[in-house]
């Protein structure tokens, strides 16, 4: 947006005369032989525009939605970015998730002693599970589209991305 800004910018910077700012005003009174020709008017069809003023208003912008999560990530043998350590197939990790889910809402650990427990995710461990902050397009489309229904601090069902199987929280 802001580029195809510029040239009417320049055009107005140019019209204007602020480019001569700082010059000898000698120099800027008698037009020499490498000045750039007068500017055309404001009615010329090769300007767009005249001004700023009669630029038309930018184009509304969706508003950026953003939510915070963690996630307990199972998974399996090949799955995408699964460390090497990982030998469970696709069902067992699938059963896995199931069971952790069921810990997780029987409520006699916290999420994050899951996570501790659970995750394949070592980057996150660290961090009981959050992945802090994102935009819906920034993660797969499952867990994003998940993550994006709940409300904060609640937790979801099983989410199958090409990197596992997920139990998120969301957290904003």
């Amino acid at each position: 947006m802001r580029l195809r800004l510029l040239p009417n910018i320049v055009l107005l910077f140019v019209a204007t005369g602020c480019c001569n700012a700082g010059t000898d005003s000698s120099q800027s009174a008698a037009p020499s032989e490498s000045a750039a020709p007068p500017v055309p008017s404001a009615a010329a069809p090769s300007a767009p525009f005249a001004s700023a003023a009669e630029a038309p208003a930018p184009a509304p912008t969706a508003e950026r939605q953003i939510a915070g999560a963690a996630h307990i990530l199972i998974a399996w043998k090949g799955a995408e970015r699964a460390p090497k350590t990982v030998t469970r197939t696709k069902d067992e990790a699938k059963k896995r998730a199931g069971e952790v889910l069921a810990q997780v809402k029987d409520g006699k650990q916290t999420f994050e002693e899951l996570v501790a427990k659970y995750t394949d995710d070592t980057v996150s461990k660290a961090a009981n599970g959050a992945i802090g902050n994102f935009e819906r397009n920034a993660m797969p489309p499952a867990f994003a589209d998940a993550t994006f229904a709940m409300e904060v601090g609640t937790i979801s069902d099983v989410v199958e991305t090409a990197q596992g199987y997920h139990i998120i929280k969301r957290t904003r």
